[in-house]
């Protein structure tokens, strides 16, 4: 049978496990958000998600901890509604992070950032949580009048 076949075993394979995986991947982008997001050589500053030394970056891995805890949690909930805002919080995520790529990375008086694997791995952990988001696995029971 084919992968697209609604008989399949394999159709939507992953909508069964998407909770699983999203859960990881919030786990994963606080992880990602306590390494080294980028690196400024010449004052020798390592920035991370928590750490960011003399700049004036903030602490945007606060941000990653509270909305992944919230969206980890979610996950866990087997509640429609739980599903529906989830889907919000999987996009403030994104955004949060593409932000975070943009004001770190942003060279500043002639000097460019190295930016590190974390940085990446943010916003491919972000977009992974909201794709896991939009692939919930819902019971609908239909009530019958």
């Amino acid at each position: 049978m084919a992968l697209g076949n609604p008989e399949s075993k394999y159709y939507f394979y992953t909508m069964k496990h998407s909770q699983t995986i999203g859960i990881i991947f919030c786990l994963t982008l606080f992880f990602f958000s306590t390494q080294p997001l980028v690196f400024i050589e010449s004052q020798q500053w390592i920035i991370t998600g928590w750490k960011t030394a003399e700049s004036n970056y903030g602490q945007p891995g606060k941000f990653f901890a509270y909305i992944g805890g919230m969206s980890l949690v979610l996950f866990i909930l087997p509640y429609l509604w739980a599903k529906r805002f989830n889907m919000a919080l999987g996009a403030f995520l994104v955004a949060w992070s593409f932000r975070n790529f943009l004001v770190l990375s942003t060279c500043q008086m002639g000097e460019c950032p190295q930016k590190q694997w974390a940085l990446y791995g943010c916003i491919i952990v972000s977009v992974g949580i909201l794709i896991m988001t939009f692939l919930p696995k819902i019971t609908i029971i239909k009530s019958s009048k």
